[in-house]
C-alpha cells in the first residue's frame, strides 16, 4: 500500500505581488504629474522629476520581470537539483536546506549525523520507538528551487536501516492550490523494512504543466532506525 504523505509543500510566493506594486507606482507617477501640472514647474524641474521616478519605475519592473522568470529556464538535463544532497553543509546541528515535518514524541529525533555515514562526513538520520495511534510519516524534506515542467525527475539515495517499521523516499509535485499532482515513490519497486546496510533506492516523477512545487521526502513510517546519504533528484 503506497503512502501518500499528508505535510504539505511551503506555499509559492504570490507571483502577482510584483506586478501589482508596478500598477501602484504607475498611480502614483499620473499623481506626480498632476502635481507638476497644477504647481506649474518648469520644465527643468519637471524634467528631473521623470528622470527620476522613469529610473524607479524600471527598478520594480526589472525586479518584477526578474522575479517572475519561469524556474522552467534554469535546469539542465542530468542536473542534480537538490541542494546539499550529500547532507556535508550545515549549522546548529542542522542540514541546509532540509527541514523536518514530524509529529513530535518524546522517543522520536532526527539527527544530522557524523558517525552513521556511507560518504563524506555526514548523513542524516530519523529514530523513533514511538507508538502513534494513526500512520504517521516523520521525514526530513527539501523544497527544490527548480522545476522542470515536461521532464522526468529521477530520485536516488542510499538507505540504511535497523529495525524499521518502513522507509519511503517520495517526490511529490503540487500546483499552486495545494493539489498534488504529481507522486513517485520507492515503493513502486521496493519495500524497505527491516535491518539493511546500505544500499540504493529510486523512484521517479514526470513532472506535470501545472506543477508549481516540487518537495522530496525522506520518511520513516513507523518505529525504527534509518539513514539517508547521497540522496540526488535528477533531471532526465
Amino acid at each position: 500500500m503506497y503512502v501518500k504523505l499528508i505535510f504539505r509543500a511551503k506555499p509559492p510566493r504570490p507571483k502577482c505581488l510584483n506586478v501589482l506594486t508596478c500598477i501602484y507606482v504607475l498611480t502614483r507617477i499620473k499623481a506626480c504629474i498632476d502635481v507638476c501640472n497644477m504647481g506649474k514647474e518648469n520644465t527643468t524641474k519637471n524634467a528631473a522629476l521623470f528622470i527620476i521616478i522613469a529610473f524607479i519605475l524600471g527598478v520594480i519592473i526589472g525586479y518584477a520581470v526578474h522575479d517572475n522568470i519561469s524556474p522552467i529556464s534554469q535546469f539542465e538535463v542530468g542536473e542534480n537539483i537538490l541542494q546539499n544532497s550529500g547532507f556535508e553543509n550545515g549549522s546548529d546541528n542542522s542540514p541546509s536546506y532540509w527541514f523536518e515535518a514530524v509529529i513530535p514524541a518524546e522517543n522520536l529525533s532526527l539527527t544530522w549525523d557524523n558517525k552513521t555515514r556511507l560518504n563524506g562526513s555526514r548523513s542524516i538520520g530519523i529514530s523513533n520507538t514511538h507508538n502513534y495511534s494513526e500512520t504517521v510519516c516523520n521525514n526530513w524534506a527539501q523544497t527544490t528551487e527548480k522545476i522542470p515542467i515536461g521532464h522526468t525527475l529521477e530520485l536516488s539515495g542510499w538507505i540504511k536501516t535497523i529495525d524499521a517499521e518502513s522507509v519511503v523516499m517520495v517526490i511529490q509535485c503540487w500546483d499552486n492550490v495545494y493539489n498534488m499532482v504529481g507522486f513517485g515513490t520507492t515503493q513502486t519497486a521496493t519495500e524497505i523494512n527491516g535491518t539493511n546496510d546500505w544500499q540504493m533506492y529510486n523512484a521517479s516523477v514526470h513532472v506535470p504543466n501545472d506543477t508549481s512545487n516540487i518537495v522530496v521526502r525522506l520518511t520513516l513510517t513507523g518505529t525504527g532506525q534509518v539513514w539517508f546519504d547521497d540522496v540526488k533528484l535528477i533531471v532526465k
